[in-house]
């Protein structure tokens, strides 16, 4: 009985072999189909990934600089409002002197400042003039900084791009002109900052008991100031933020990073492949005499 089954299935199974190795073909290639697929679209979205940072890094770059130019120039104010303050403490030393001296007491050391004053309120004067200058010197060099900066980053990460605004001097305001958009703001005279002092003779003059002693004292602050003001000194125009300027001031940088696809059996996709990105970024946070200035990355502005 044994040996006739065993002859049926031996029957049964004639004409049947290697199919299971045809299902076996069948569900490997579907398996190593789908990993390869897999592979392929890892590396698709590590190539968007690598894209996509690079040219954020590149726009937040861009605006980085846009905001150490900005902390730059508000130091520089910084440093005029300190050179106007130290200006009016020199005066108002002086006018105490002024004073002490109508009444009696210390006029040599009145006669001795008032040499002195003059050449030391002249030279804070220059001073905050040559800062106003660097400020406009930083104001002009930062759009240059930037671009060299973009292009710098982007050969070492490999992105072809362009910045916008490219322009880094065209006419102020245009949509294309890469500056920084800050404007004059009220002009700062140096009469104002010697108030302390200029108002003096005047007050001296009200005084009867000491007319003689206050005219002589008025004598030598009227010749001081005429020294120091000589034929009326340019008033001082810090930069500061226009009124604009959180809308305007604003960096786009698009670009396409080139990635080497992996050539893998069934799907292929070999060779060499660009993804494109694009990033806004925008300096942020600072005044006109406060270095606070930073960088981020943001949306994709509206426009007006």
């Amino acid at each position: 009985m044994i040996s006739f089954y065993t002859r049926q299935i031996t029957q049964l199974r004639r004409g049947n072999s290697g199919q299971a190795a045809v299902l076996f073909l069948t569900t490997a290639s579907a398996i190593l189909v789908l990993i390869f697929y897999t592979i392929y679209s890892a590396h698709v979205g590590a190539a968007k990934v690598a894209s996509s940072n690079s040219v954020d890094a590149i726009a937040l770059s861009a605006a980085t600089w846009e905001a150490r130019g900005l902390n730059i120039i508000a130091s520089l104010n910084d440093g005029i409002l300190q050179c106007l303050r130290a200006i009016r403490y020199i005066c108002v030393v002086w006018a105490a002197l002024a004073v002490a001296a109508c009444f009696g007491a210390g006029m040599p050391a009145f006669t001795a400042y008032s040499q002195r004053a003059p050449v030391m309120i002249r030279s804070y004067w220059n001073c905050a003039k040559q800062l106003e200058a660097w400020a406009e010197k930083v104001k002009k060099t930062t759009p240059f900084l930037v671009l060299a900066e973009t292009a710098d980053l982007s050969r070492k990460l490999d992105v072809a791009g362009i910045i916008s605004p490219v322009n880094p001097n065209g006419r102020h305001d245009d949509n294309n002109t890469l500056e920084l958009h800050l404007k004059h703001g009220s002009p700062l005279f140096l009469i104002d900052a010697l108030g302390p002092i200029t108002g003096i003779p005047g007050q001296l003059g009200n005084w009867k008991w000491a007319k003689k002693i206050a005219g002589t004292i008025t004598q030598i602050i009227n010749s001081a100031l005429q020294s120091i003001l000589g034929a009326g000194p340019e008033p001082i125009r810090m930069l500061e933020p226009e009124e604009d300027f959180p809308r305007r001031q604003k960096i786009q940088y698009a670009g396409f990073k080139t990635v080497t696809s992996p050539s893998l059996p069934y799907i292929g996709t070999g060779g060499r492949k660009r993804y494109f990105s694009e990033a806004f970024s925008e300096p942020y946070g600072g005044g006109m005499a406060e270095m606070t200035w930073k960088s981020r990355l943001i949306d994709k502005p509206r426009k007006p």
